[in-house]
């Protein structure tokens, strides 16, 4: 018989509800909308009736009485935990909501209630936290020399390979280049980079892990197994310029003090004397001094100040300003005057202060600040950098801006996920990409279930179909990707699909996940290859999206620089490499975490053929446009036993076709029977073009179906994003696109 089994919202309850033996409980069983495609949806039942007997009041007793309090066993407010069996046999699980009691003949009554399935459960869970709320307090760590180097080396490095420290340019804009004054590289053995200005990476399947067990959800998943994805990290960056601490004070170091009176220059160079105690000063970390004139680094930090200067009779060229950083000259402003900002490093104990001096025997006095003549005479530490090395790491302090709802739909469409509940194990999930998930299911013959007393319908995927598909990352804002998208009115790693051939074909739908590509670039004139995240300006951007990217190892290099726990500079002959590449230097048979064929900005052998298109999303969408693609509607005979064991990665065999279901709509729990199932055929056999990819020879041919004899055709090399040119006496073959200033301007 059928039972409805409830859970207390104490928990320490069970209650078997009775139900009417007749009243049908109408139950629809949903995988995802081809019209919605990616989109795990969750089964859900009609409206149903039960009896208000002294069973069910013993659960519900206050909702017909408006007089009684509520009890502890339920509130209409929250989620009812639920699970409907037929004879022991689990045919739903999740939640029951209340809507509401109805008395009849005045001493009768009923509670009317609705069934979700659990899929439902996970997303109202999750939706408003972000993953900044996760507790990653597992992986918080010291940020010191040995734990960035260590975190190169995998399992037996920093945190069993969840955390692992990349390079990517936060504001610093690294360059090889000499501009004569400054030289900021750090493959310059007198400017290696601190701990704190590498970024950490966290391994997204530990944060997969983490937003499942918070919510109260396990998993099981061979994706998710596989070392390829353990090779994928998410950058926790949130716009800090260093790693965050666990305890950071740093916007409490900051200074400002000016000139209490005016002061005349002398022919040679003097500390001016500026004071925190002028109108306008301060001193939150007490780290001025108003007898030395000097601001003290409290700790190891980058420093961005200001200053300005102001004769009192507007002597602009007639005096020499000049700032030193304990002792080492900063900034000269050639002439005085004016305001001048910029950025440093600080030892601790480091001191800041500026002086000047006149030029010639004219006589300059600088403006006092608040004089009333001019501006005034001033320096301002405007900020102070988290420590650069040594400080404990709070990591969800590092994370970017996401909810983990929009994560977990960002992988799903990335990698086409589905998650579906098992039915044999509550708030338990099986997270597959689809075609690997269906390709795991039972063959199971439903020919003889078709009930032929009601209309079969076989329709053609055409009224599915849309005239453009999109799968894309969002727009990011570092000044390469923005770039990107100011000349080619795209996202980098696009992929568009336009389905010429169905005359019927309307619209456009876009798959867009929430991560902006990661893309690199080469350090100016140098051959190392990063992440830049600076803008047009070179900034570091300031709220980032969320970027994910694959981990390949501490990669033979250039020698470069990180500074130790002395902060000395030691020298590097590995450099951790992070890419949207599964390879640093990539060719045909590579992994690529953009959707479509892409040149990159630095040079690789070829770009990959393995996109997430082609490998998640191309047999989803040749099964769906293929001119024999079908679906199926039709009424099936279906026993309690075959709900119970059906999965959506079944095969259905009905007539010499094999079909997947979509939904079963409204069958009744109850009396089971005929019930409506919406199917589509399984279209396993399809090409994506005749000839694949395969391989790359030493000369940069491109050769296929696994042959190295074998140079395809010019039609799929060209969908593949490669170029068909004659390059021997006369003999076309298949090549690699050229490195050019620009990404491709259009996939499809």
């Amino acid at each position: 018989m059928l039972r409805l089994t409830l859970w207390s919202a104490a928990g320490g309850g069970q209650y078997n509800v009775d139900l009417y033996e007749n009243v049908p409980v109408n139950l629809t069983y949903q995988f995802s909308d081809v019209t919605q495609i990616n989109k795990a949806k969750g089964s859900y039942s009609q409206t149903f009736r039960i009896p208000a007997t002294k069973a069910n009041k013993r659960f519900f007793e206050t909702l017909e009485d408006a007089t009684l309090q509520p009890t502890t066993r339920y509130s209409v407010k929250r989620k009812i935990i639920a699970e409907l069996s037929y004879n022991t046999i689990p045919l739903m699980r999740g939640y029951i909501q209340i809507k509401k009691a109805i008395i009849q003949k005045k001493d009768f009554a009923d509670f009317e209630i609705i069934f979700f399935g659990e899929v439902l459960t996970l997303a109202k869970a999750l939706q408003e936290k972000d993953i900044s709320d996760l507790d990653t307090s597992a992986l918080n760590h010291d940020c010191t020399y040995t734990n960035v180097v260590n975190s190169w080396y995998g399992a037996g490095g920093l945190l069993s390979g969840n955390v692992v420290y990349g390079v990517m340019d936060k504001g610093r804009n690294w360059t090889e280049a000499d501009d004569g004054v400054f030289y900021n590289s750090f493959v310059d053995q007198y400017n290696g980079i601190w701990a704190a200005e590498l970024t950490p990476f966290i391994r997204v399947k530990w944060l997969l892990d983490k937003i499942l067990s918070t919510g109260g959800f396990t998993y099981s998943s061979a994706f998710f197994d596989t070392a390829n994805v353990a090779k994928m990290y998410l950058a926790a960056y949130n716009g800090s310029t260093l790693v965050r601490a666990e305890e950071s004070s740093a916007e409490t170091e900051v200074a400002a003090a000016g000139l209490a009176s005016d002061f005349a220059l002398t022919s040679s160079y003097q500390t001016i004397p500026i004071v925190d105690t002028v109108t306008g000063g301060y001193d939150y970390g007490s780290n001025f001094s108003n007898t030395t004139h000097k601001w003290t680094a409290p700790y190891d930090c980058l420093v961005t100040v200001s200053t300005r200067t102001n004769p009192v009779n507007n002597q602009t060229n007639l005096y020499d300003l000049r700032t030193y950083i304990n002792s080492a000259l900063a900034v000269t402003t050639a002439g005085g005057g004016g305001n001048t900002t910029y950025q440093r490093l600080c030892l601790a104990g480091n001191t800041v202060y500026f002086t000047a001096k006149r030029q010639g025997q004219q006589g300059v006095t600088l403006d006092a600040l608040g004089a009333g003549r001019n501006e005034g005479t001033w320096i301002r530490i405007d900020a102070v950098s988290e420590q650069l090395m040594g400080q404990t790491v709070l990591m969800n302090g590092n994370l970017p801006k996401i909810k983990q709802i929009d994560f977990l739909m960002g992988l799903q469409k990335m990698f086409n996920l589905v998650f579906v509940p098992d039915t044999n194990k509550p708030n338990h999930l099986i997270i597959e990409p689809l075609q690997d998930y269906v390709a795991t299911g039972t063959q199971k013959d439903w020919t003889n279930k078709i009930d032929y007393t009601k209309d079969v319908i076989v329709q053609p995927t055409t009224d599915l179909q849309r005239n453009v598909l999109d799968w894309t990352h969002s727009a990011g804002q570092d000044f390469v990707n923005v770039a990107v998208q100011n000349s080619t009115d795209r996202v980098y790693g696009r992929m568009r699909i336009r389905d010429t051939d169905n005359d019927f074909a309307t619209g456009e739908q876009e798959i867009k996940t929430p991560f902006s590509p990661y893309l690199l670039t080469n350090i100016p004139s140098s051959d190392i290859t990063i992440h830049r995240a600076i803008d047009k300006d070179g900034n570091g951007v300031k709220e980032p999206k969320p970027q994910i990217a694959y981990f390949n190892g501490a990669s033979a290099n250039i020698p470069w620089y990180l500074r130790d726990a002395a902060g000395t500079e030691q020298i590097q002959t590995s450099f951790p490499y992070f890419s949207n590449y599964d390879a640093v230097n990539p060719s045909v048979t590579n992994n690529d975490l953009n959707f479509g064929y892409e040149i990159a900005f630095f040079a690789t052998d070829a770009h990959p053929l393995n996109t997430l298109y082609y490998k998640y999303w191309m047999s989803y969408v040749n099964e769906l446009y293929s001119e024999t693609s079908r679906l199926l509607t039709a009424y099936v005979k279906l026993t309690k036993a075959d709900i119970q064991d059906f999965e959506f990665s079944d095969k259905i065999y009905i007539k010499n076709a094999y079909y997947r279901v979509l939904k079963i709509s409204n069958y009744d729990a109850t009396t089971g029977g005929s019930v409506q199932v919406h199917m589509i055929k399984v279209m396993s056999d399809i090409k994506d073009c005749v000839d694949v990819p395969s391989g790359q020879k030493t000369d940069g041919v491109i050769v296929f179906n696994g042959s190295n004899t074998d140079y395809g055709s010019q039609a799929c090399c060209e969908r593949y994003g490669y170029v068909w040119i004659n390059r021997k006496l006369g003999t076309s073959q298949c090549y690699p696109r050229a490195i050019a200033p620009q990404p491709a301007t259009s996939n499809g």
